[in-house]
């Protein structure tokens, strides 16, 4: 019986260790990781940013302005709730991975800046906070494509990369 009691123990504490620990990502119970404000840039696209709060993936652009739409979480899985396009959802913490339903990979970077006035951008182009905010963003893309290793000056000097304007123009073909 002597014998048994420090098995029966540690049992007993591995029982009661185990209860505590944390179950596999509950990613609808974790949405929060998710929401905030994001940016990402890629040749095909150019430079956007992401406001997300529980309801909405709202983002900007300069090729197609300010876009929202509703989402939801599925397992492991963000899913637009008007459009076809899904998205499985990988967390790194400061950076989130989205692979989508239609062959497409795109990495989201939270903003380590502490006031990106995204809210503050209003539908109507023509207003002073518009304005304000362009500028910043201007600056951010600017940020971004030099990153990249295009240099946007006077004129825009091309290292082996199609520059923002060529990218303006095939959007609108």
């Amino acid at each position: 019986m002597m014998r048994s009691t420090p098995y029966f123990l540690a049992y007993f504490i591995f029982a009661l260790s185990s209860c505590g620990s944390p179950s596999p990502k509950n990613i609808e119970g974790n949405k929060k990781y998710l929401i905030g404000k994001w940016h990402r840039f890629s040749m095909e696209n150019g430079y956007s940013e992401f406001d997300i709060d529980s309801q909405h993936i709202v983002f900007y652009n300069q090729k197609v302005g300010r876009f929202g739409l509703p989402y939801k979480i599925e397992n492991d899985s963000l899913k637009y709730l008007t459009n076809y396009y899904a998205a499985k959802i990988t967390d790194y913490g400061d950076s989130v991975l989205l692979e989508g339903n239609d062959s497409t990979k795109a990495t989201l970077y939270r903003f380590t800046e502490p006031n990106v006035p995204f809210k503050a951008i209003p539908e109507v182009k023509d207003s002073l906070s518009f304005a304000s905010y362009i500028t910043g963003f201007d600056k951010r893309l600017i940020r971004e494509f030099e990153k990249a290793g295009i240099k946007i000056s006077d004129g825009v000097e091309k290292t082996e990369a199609p520059a923002y304007e060529e990218l303006l123009k095939k959007s609108n073909n």
